[in-house]
């Protein structure tokens, strides 16, 4: 009986420590799954975290290639046509300020083409003068040497009125208006200084250019009505001392036929 209830002891014991170490082995089995478990959440964050920041600094902005240069080609559209950069650029409903787009532009090399100095910019006219394949290709000559210089030009028609149409194009406030003219015009000039004419120009400045077929109005006593004057009073005969009639009106002219020196005239001009 002692034996038989000692077998039951030593049975006992065997169980408990059966169960013991049955325990401890699920104790370590658990706390090598949650060690596991947490180090591929961290893993994880770890991955998701470095894959978020790659995403916001080489999307720019959530921008694809194409979009950007699509940007790029809006935005220097708009300088050409403006003389300024845009305040932002649109995507639908989303605007994003010009100095960050510069920044995504430079992520793909590309840079809108901004004119050097502070420079008027400078829109063209001309009058008939001998044909319209000569008079284009005159202006353009003026227009390109302009831009050599890094001042903004650009042509804005060929026409007996586009000398006033410039002055009610959309253009900027401070642009130099060049009108070239292939003959003196004792009513235009006098024009130039009445108040309709001068509240048109506003703050911009008109600067003449007289090309050779014309006459010198440089120390003329008086210049007759022109002939196809069509557009002054009945009374207007002509005007004495035109040259000094302009410059007292606050413009300046140049007499020339030489594309250099009216290029390097218009140049001066551009500064003041």
């Amino acid at each position: 009986m002692y034996i038989k209830q000692g077998g039951g002891k030593i049975k006992r014991s065997l169980l408990l420590s059966v169960l013991l170490l049955f325990s401890v082995a699920m104790i370590f089995s658990t706390n090598f799954s949650s060690a596991a478990s947490v180090n591929q959440t961290a893993t994880t964050v770890k991955h998701n975290t470095t894959t978020t920041h790659k995403v916001t600094s080489s999307n720019n902005e959530g921008l694809t290639a194409a979009q950007i240069k699509d940007g790029y080609q809006r935005a220097q559209k708009f300088y050409n046509t403006n003389y300024r950069l845009p305040n932002y650029i649109s995507y639908g409903t989303k605007k994003v300020p010009i100095a960050t787009f510069q920044k995504i532009l430079a992520t793909q090399n590309l840079k809108i083409k901004l004119y050097a100095g502070n420079n008027r910019p400078v829109y063209i006219t001309s009058d008939n003068i001998n044909n319209p394949s000569i008079d284009n290709a005159r202006v353009n000559s003026i227009v390109k040497g302009l831009n050599a210089l890094g001042i903004r030009a650009k042509a804005l028609g060929l026409g007996p009125n586009t000398h006033i149409t410039a002055l009610t194009a959309n253009i900027p406030k401070n642009a130099l208006i060049v009108d070239i003219y292939g003959g003196a015009d004792a009513g235009l000039v006098y024009e130039m200084a009445t108040s309709w004419y001068k509240s048109l120009k506003g703050s911009k400045k008109v600067f003449t250019v007289y090309w050779p077929t014309s006459k010198c109005i440089t120390g003329l006593n008086y210049l007759v009505r022109a002939h196809d004057d069509n557009y002054s009073p009945s009374s207007f005969k002509g005007l004495a001392h035109p040259d000094q009639f302009l410059k007292k009106n606050g413009y300046d002219y140049i007499y020339s036929g030489v594309i250099a020196n009216i290029v390097s005239s218009i140049a001066t001009q551009s500064k003041s």
